[in-house]
């Protein structure tokens, strides 16, 4: 049996179809999604409908988790989760944390926790106990949520990431990172790919949806994120706010913190963000 293994689309439709037009994909008989293939991306929607036409196995990611209650996630901060909170309206995303394929444990973050990241520089120290706990018969454990690869082996078992599709922080913009996994007579083998596609498509849905508009900073960290694999890309520009919120007495969900870390942040364009998405649409629309 050969599973397409695909993690943190990000409602990033362009990089899923890339995907999807691989030999390799195509010669897959079972698709799992290892949860968060919604959010940050434009076209949450469409990625959903993609999967379910395609009857993907998904799974909980902290950002489908999210959707169930937004009350909880209030502020300017999170105003890009509530746009795509009423973009998902009438699809489910109750989906289960942990799914298993023969050896194979199947989850986002960790095993019974979509929000648990180990971090790149600290995976020698925990993964090796997060394997240890794994039941009795897995062999191999596969997780997204962290944006870059890793293969870690330990005590005879597999802890196995196969980078995002959507948003990659590897290094390399442009390119949709999954796996292949083979399962024959008990073993298991696993395969990285890669799928390049236009980032100027998923730049006009980021205008044409409207995403953009309603939270126009985010939407440019994830894109510049996109376009140059950046590692944490995303997450240097939150924490440049919250730092920004913090010196000005304000919090992390005040509108007026990220307008002005907008002013202060190194941009890969040295632009406002309201000039870079105008000048975006000039470009591409």
């Amino acid at each position: 049996m050969r599973v397409l293994i695909l993690s943190d689309i990000h409602g990033v439709l362009p990089a899923l179809e890339a995907v999807l037009a691989t030999p390799a994909a195509q010669e897959c008989e079972t698709i799992v999604s290892l949860g968060d293939h919604v959010n940050f991306g434009p076209q949450s929607r469409d990625v959903q409908l993609r999967l379910e036409g395609l009857h993907a196995r998904m799974l909980l990611g902290n950002h489908e988790e999210r959707l169930h209650h937004l009350a909880d996630f209030p502020g300017y901060n999170w105003a890009l989760l509530h746009w795509t909170a009423r973009q998902m309206e009438g699809l489910n995303t109750d989906f289960p944390v942990d799914d298993r394929i023969g050896p194979v444990w199947l989850t986002h973050g960790t095993p019974g926790n979509p929000y648990h990241i180990i971090e790149r520089e600290n995976l020698a120290a925990e993964m090796p106990d997060v394997l240890d706990a794994l039941p009795d018969g897995v062999t191999h454990l596969l997780s997204g949520h962290n944006h870059v690869p890793w293969h870690i082996e330990h005590n005879g078992r597999v802890a196995f990431n196969p980078c995002s599709v959507g948003i990659p922080e590897d290094g390399e913009g442009g390119i949709a990172l999954f796996a292949v996994m083979t399962l024959e007579d008990g073993a298991v083998t696993l395969t990285r790919h890669r799928a390049r596609y236009d980032l100027r498509d998923a730049g006009r849905a980021f205008l044409t949806t409207g995403a953009a508009e309603v939270a126009p900073e985010m939407c440019r960290a994830v894109y510049q994120t996109m376009r140059t694999g950046e590692y944490q890309g995303v997450t240097k520009v939150v924490r440049h706010i919250i730092r920004t919120a913090q010196d000005m007495g304000l919090s992390f969900g005040d509108r007026e913190a990220w307008e002005a870390a907008d002013r202060t942040y190194p941009w890969l364009e040295p632009l406002s963000t309201a000039d870079f998405w105008k000048r975006t649409g000039e470009a591409l629309l």
